[in-house]
């Protein structure tokens, strides 16, 4: 018999974003982030060190990706972001929706 109050831990993904990979655009991005999340992961942690600014079509791929994780018991986490990119998501409340790790 299950405990029903101990659930499996979230299943993690790592995606590494850089301005090269979105240079052949954002949908991309959303299959592969769609993909994950069909894949059963909870947790996404995208890497943003290697870009220079995150765009509203990115930020709008991880929302929808956040939705479907948070009721997950999951989310999305922004892993070093620049101090720019941290102000602009503190600035738009994305930083109460995402959990963002400073560079």
């Amino acid at each position: 018999m299950t405990d029903p109050t101990h659930s499996p831990p979230p299943q993690k993904a790592i995606v590494t974003l850089s301005d090269s990979d979105l240079g052949s655009g954002p949908t991309a991005l959303r299959w592969q982030l769609r993909g994950l999340v069909m894949d059963g992961v909870s947790l996404v942690v995208v890497d943003v060190s290697e870009l220079d600014q995150i765009s509203s079509t990115v930020l709008a791929a991880l929302l929808d990706t956040h939705r479907v994780c948070r009721r997950r018991g999951g989310g999305v986490v922004i892993r070093h972001a620049s101090r720019r990119m941290s102000d602009v998501l503190r600035r738009t409340g994305l930083d109460r929706v995402f959990e963002v790790e400073a560079a």
